[in-house]
């Protein structure tokens, strides 16, 4: 999903450096560009969440809601190019889910017919200690 999101973001900065100078697409300066990471820090139990960009050396924070740079810093019209790309389409949903808890992380339990008081009680016992 990281990769997903890196590969997006890299491939609208390229294109909008671009847009009227196309000649510049073959660049070496463009390939700072493919090289961009993007983190989140999954756990954050902050209300609002951000994700960081970093270009080459160059770092900077963005809240997911709005776009809005929160600390750290690109060139100005790196931070301003990576505030629209969050704010456009589907974006931000798609960032908000890096957040979100899978459905894959969460196990299922699964008891023999036999052995269900066995489990219950084990349960039980395990509540109790924890309380």
């Amino acid at each position: 999903m990281l990769e997903k999101v890196e590969h997006d973001l890299s491939h609208f900065m390229i294109s909008e450096m671009c847009k009227n100078k196309p000649e510049l697409r073959g660049k070496p300066e463009m390939y700072k560009y493919k090289g961009l990471n993007v983190s989140a820090d999954i756990d954050s139990k902050a209300k609002e969440k951000t994700i960081a960009v970093r270009i080459g050396a160059l770092e900077a924070e963005f809240k997911i809601e709005n776009g809005e740079k929160n600390s750290g810093a690109l060139a100005p019209y790196e931070e301003h190019l990576v505030s629209i790309w969050i704010t456009q389409g589907d974006n931000s949903y798609n960032l908000k889910a890096l957040f979100t808890k899978q459905a894959e992380d969460e196990t299922v339990l699964i008891v023999p017919f036999d052995l269900e008081e066995y489990f219950e009680k084990k349960n039980e016992e395990n509540i109790q200690s924890t309380i």
